[in-house]
């Protein structure tokens, strides 16, 4: 039997048909599933929880993998006719930097690592250079050292030569010294704050152990203070001590500066657990990381707390009401830039403070902006 090249061809079509025409019907027919909406979430409601039957034996204990509570929204349908897009993530080559944050006669330690990593870290500092605590309450993040004689010369640990040359240069040479660290969650989840005061027990500062904030303590050697914050700073950025995870530690992370929520209009507000001084500068801090404070600053006004931007819309990825393309190659773009007012209010409770976007007067009507906006905010917080 003679074959045609025509011959040849319909035989190879017929070969790549045989597969496609035995699955054919799951491709046309009825097979095909239900197809779901993809807002159904938005909806979910818990579940009860898991109950052990009476037959089975239960043991009482801790759940090694707890599901978090999920709080009850106050109106959940924000995207009534599509899913919401994921936020946008932002970074600077400075997060990942040890640094002394300071803001007017404040000073403290910014650590890019969780309180969990960073907590038997600064322990073990102190561990390194034989001081050792009186006090210590993981909850709450504080360290209380022992009271330290300082009474000779030449100490070869950083902390007592650090605190003796501070003194005999101040003329402090009398008297006990001790130290005393809060740790707490920063701006952002993976990141930590070290706040640190030094005490004298002969300059009139008699402090209880359980005390655990330090915001009205003031250091009786602000020498001291931030010469001792850049030693543990050199020490953590040596990576000297081994990456550990401090499981006490954990109830640290709970006190969030940082909170991103909706009110009950569903606008987005970035709430900052903050004093109005701290969190005012945050604000123009942010800006300034994200590098669009320099020439998009409109307006800015301490005494409202408000600041006029003109964000460029590249900040956000481009046009959101592109097609999926675009976003998958990176060639959106073309819109005009966003022009904005960030204002800070504050809220009911003691020292916090509300960021929301307005549009003039008005709340700025795209939510799904907005939120992106105070997202920025957030991340470039320092």
């Amino acid at each position: 039997m003679i074959w045609n090249r025509f011959s040849i061809v319909r035989a190879a079509i017929i070969i790549f048909l045989l597969p496609a025409l035995a699955v054919g019907c799951g491709w046309f027919g009825k097979n095909q599933p239900e197809e779901k909406d993809p807002n159904d979430y938005l909806q979910a409601k818990p579940v009860a929880d898991l109950r052990v039957p009476a037959d089975l034996p239960s043991k009482p204990g801790l759940d090694p993998f707890p599901v978090p509570e999920i709080p009850p929204q106050t109106n959940p349908s924000f995207y009534p006719q599509r899913p919401p897009l994921p936020d946008a993530m932002y970074a600077n080559d400075n997060r990942n930097e040890v640094r002394i944050q300071r803001l007017g006669g404040r000073a403290w330690l910014a650590i890019p690592e969780p309180p969990t990593t960073a907590w038997p870290k600064i322990k073990q500092f102190f561990a390194d250079n034989g001081v050792a605590f009186a006090f210590e309450d993981p909850e709450e993040g504080r360290l209380n050292t022992v009271w330290l004689a300082l009474d000779s010369e030449g100490y070869r640990d950083v902390v007592r030569a650090t605190m003796l040359g501070v003194k005999q240069a101040e003329g402090l040479v009398n008297g006990k010294d001790r130290l005393l660290i809060r740790v707490e969650q920063g701006l952002q989840p993976t990141a930590t704050e070290v706040h640190l005061r030094h005490d004298n027990d002969q300059q009139g500062s008699q402090i209880t152990g359980a005390v655990a904030g330090l915001s009205a303590i003031t250091s009786d050697s602000n020498d001291a203070e931030n010469k001792l914050l850049s030693e543990i700073g050199a020490y953590i950025a040596a990576r000297v001590a081994e990456s550990t995870v401090s499981r006490v530690a954990q109830e640290i992370g709970s006190g969030a500066k940082t909170e991103l929520i909706r009110n009950a209009d569903g606008q987005p507000v970035l709430r900052l657990f903050l004093d109005r001084g701290r969190a005012w500068a945050t604000l123009g801090q942010s800006l300034r990381n994200a590098e669009v404070v320099e020439v998009a600053v409109l307006e800015q006004s301490s005494e409202t707390a408000s600041i006029q931007v003109l964000l460029p819309q590249s900040l956000f990825g481009g046009d959101r009401s592109v097609g999926v393309l675009c976003r998958l190659t990176f060639s959106c773009g073309g819109a005009d830039d966003v022009n904005v007012t960030l204002r800070m209010t504050p809220s009911p409770q003691s020292e916090v403070f509300d960021v929301l976007v307005f549009d003039g007067e008005a709340p700025l009507a795209d939510n799904d902006l907005a939120q992106q906006i105070l997202v920025l905010i957030r991340e470039y917080a320092a």
